[in-house]
């Protein structure tokens, strides 16, 4: 018996053709496919357009007839309806095993990707395209930037339009236009020549001024300035430096006037000794810590917009009867007054002391004995001041530094010996003479006349009697106070005049810490006393 060869799978091996279009390109299609038991090679195939399946078949079928038609034993319709059979099964085979195929590679798909479809790879940008349009652009700028900041420009040289490259030196401007000027010299720190003409070049000024050797080093021109080219100046020598302390003086300004007070405290300064290099020569130069002299002015009180205050005050107190009558006057006109105690009454009195604070009046020192300050050496005379001061304040509750000298003796060299112990020393205006008896009248006269916004009126509470003075206080307010006069006390006074500062007016001022005293006098315009 003949058998039908065609029936028989075909065991032809796939062309590389073949093999290249049916080749699943992810490997997990083919791991996945191998362990599902199908072989990719085969089911691929199933995956081809019908067009390159039929060849196969063809194939198949030609081969199968060769063989029939070589055993003699197939007729001609025999071998059509087996060749018919043949390529439908076939076909029929490899729509399953597409479909197999097509089913295996979705779950490898979903077991890999998850739900997801797998992501396709971004296309590659065009980088070195952009680079290049970036490296232009950035020449293009700085190309810009280049042109426009070496630009050339006008100014206006000694008169004269003239152009030049912008940002350029006065030097270089100036050697450009080949200017003339006659230099300065080569000089000492201490300012004598040593060698002529070799000093700087030239000086300049820029619309209109001056500039310093520093500017003139670091200006730039920026286009449309005018500058002017003068002879050069002297170029001092290089010198060493080191330094030396300098102690404040003390020192006098103003006129005549009833208030001296301290306008400055002193400190002392810090000051540059320059030492030539080539000279040798030694110089004083900058300030590295400013120096402060300590100043005393001396003025009238000049209150601020013309206010017309006065104010009255009472030496030599406490005294038992007559500071308690003029206490009752002052109230009961409405006026104030200062007291210039004595600190050795008040120590008897201190009661009466503690009034007169009570009362709304000021107290101020007249020192504790009496004694002419102007005759005593420094340890006496800071004695006399300070024992005052204490006792002032112990008794009466009151802090001063104000202080009536008596008989108003107090120089130039008292404030010198009184080592800051004081900050302002107060005579008068209006001398009353009550002390002399002349007369209640004569009294108030003297009190009155030559009165000014400001004045310091001197009358006594103690000392001696004083019954005069009392009888003329009534008369010399109510006339001030007829005239459009304020009674003040002294503090409210010393308050009205800008010249006198704060902490001064306040009474109570005292050296502060960092200050130092000054041991001599400088040069004054006024003799205090």
């Amino acid at each position: 018996m003949t058998t039908d060869d065609s029936r028989k799978p075909s065991r032809r091996k796939p062309t590389r053709r073949e093999v290249r279009h049916t080749t699943p390109a992810d490997a997990h299609y083919s791991k996945l496919t191998r362990k599902a038991g199908s072989d990719p090679r085969r089911s691929a195939s199933s995956s081809r357009p019908q067009r390159s399946q039929r060849p196969s078949a063809n194939a198949s079928s030609r081969r199968s007839a060769t063989r029939a038609g070589a055993s003699g034993r197939t007729g001609t319709s025999g071998r059509r309806g087996r060749e018919s059979r043949s390529a439908h099964s076939t076909r029929r085979d490899e729509s399953r095993r597409t479909a197999n195929y097509e089913t295996l590679a979705s779950g490898a798909r979903r077991k890999v990707y998850g739900k997801r479809e797998p992501r396709r790879s971004k296309p590659v940008s065009n980088l070195p395209s952009t680079l290049i349009g970036v490296a232009v652009v950035a020449l293009f700028i700085l190309g810009g930037v280049f042109f426009w900041t070496h630009r050339s420009v006008r100014v206006t040289v000694n008169g004269s339009s003239e152009k030049i490259r912008i940002n350029s030196t006065l030097e270089r401007l100036y050697d450009k236009l080949d200017i003339t000027t006659n230099p300065g010299n080569y000089v000492s720190v201490g300012g004598k020549v040593i060698e002529e003409g070799k000093g700087y070049a030239f000086s300049a000024m820029v619309d209109g001024k001056e500039l310093s050797r520093k500017q003139l080093t670091a200006y730039r021109i920026h286009g449309g300035e005018q500058v002017a080219f003068g002879d050069g100046g002297d170029r001092t020598e290089k010198y060493e430096v080191t330094y030396r302390e300098v102690q404040p003086k003390l020192i006098f300004q103003g006129g005549w006037g009833s208030v001296s007070f301290v306008k400055q405290w002193g400190k002392p300064g810090k000051q540059e000794v320059r030492t030539g290099t080539v000279s040798g020569e030694t110089a004083d130069g900058d300030w590295v810590e400013e120096l402060k002299d300590c100043i005393v002015m001396t003025k009238n009180i000049q209150p601020a917009d013309g206010k017309k205050l006065v104010a009255l005050t009472f030496d030599d107190g406490p005294q038992a009867t007559y500071t308690e009558q003029c206490l009752n006057i002052l109230a009961e006109h409405g006026a104030k007054a200062t007291f210039f105690n004595l600190s050795s009454n008040e120590t008897e009195l201190p009661e009466l002391a503690a009034k007169v604070a009570a009362s709304g009046n000021q107290i101020c020192s007249h020192t504790n004995q009496h004694l002419d300050l102007a005759t005593l050496g420094q340890a006496d005379l800071v004695s006399e001041i300070t024992t005052a001061h204490d006792t002032i304040a112990q008794l009466a509750g009151v802090d001063t530094t104000i202080i009536r000298p008596p008989y108003g003796s107090f120089t130039q060299s008292s404030w010198l010996a009184s080592q800051g112990t004081i900050s302002a020393s107060v005579i008068w205006n209006q001398d009353t003479l009550d002390w002399s008896l002349p007369g209640s009248d004569v009294i108030v006269q003297n009190a009155l006349t030559d009165m000014m916004p400001g004045s310091i009126i001197l009358m006594h509470d103690g000392g001696g009697p004083r019954d005069q003075g009392m009888e003329a206080l009534p008369q010399i307010i109510e006339s001030l106070k007829d005239d459009g006069y304020t009674f003040v006390t002294l503090s409210e006074l010393l308050a009205s005049d800008p010249d006198v500062p704060a902490e001064i007016a306040a009474g109570n001022a005292t050296m502060p810490a960092d200050a130092v005293w000054p041991t001599e006098i400088g040069e004054s315009t006024t003799d205090v006393g």
